[in-house]
């Protein structure tokens, strides 16, 4: 069985496994199928998958706005039986390269105060926590805010 892990961009034959994912690794403010489909699409959005054993393992989605230096890493997703493997700090560090060659110079996100393990994976990534939201979540939890200056493109 081949364990490495290829990431990819998306396309519009990832979104059910992609929306399987949200299913599977959040209990609420999960993305739908239709936003997932209009983010697949967009100019304006990174949406990575991690193959892993030919099967969809992770996947992630970044927000671009024009006219800004700052990447917003708006979903991570990994599959419950796959994670503590490293696929999400591959996703993010892809992420991360591919916001920086749109010209990002930030990139910023929105975690779960009380998601222990993604705290410890952002912290050790480089991203320092910047403000709280309260009843950000839909359940009334509050996000942590956090934000770490991207690595420049070479020329």
């Amino acid at each position: 069985m081949d364990d490495a892990i290829h990431i990819r961009p998306a396309t519009p034959a990832d979104v059910p496994a992609m929306r399987r994912l949200e299913e599977t690794s959040f209990p609420g403010d999960r993305l739908s199928l239709r936003s997932l489909r209009r983010l697949v699409r967009s100019e304006q959005a990174i949406c990575l998958v991690a193959e892993t054993g030919g099967l969809l393992a992770g996947d992630a989605v970044v927000l671009l706005r024009r006219n800004s230096v700052r990447a917003r890493l708006y979903s991570v997703a990994v599959d419950p039986q796959r994670r503590g493997g490293g696929i999400g700090a591959r996703l993010i560090a892809e992420a991360e390269r591919r916001a920086a060659a749109a010209g990002r110079r930030t990139m910023h996100l929105e975690v779960r105060g009380d998601n222990e393990r993604a705290l410890r994976l952002y912290a050790a990534l480089g991203y320092e926590p910047t403000g709280r939201k309260p009843g950000f979540y839909d359940d009334g939890a509050a996000a942590i805010v956090m934000a770490r200056a991207l690595p420049r493109e070479p020329n």
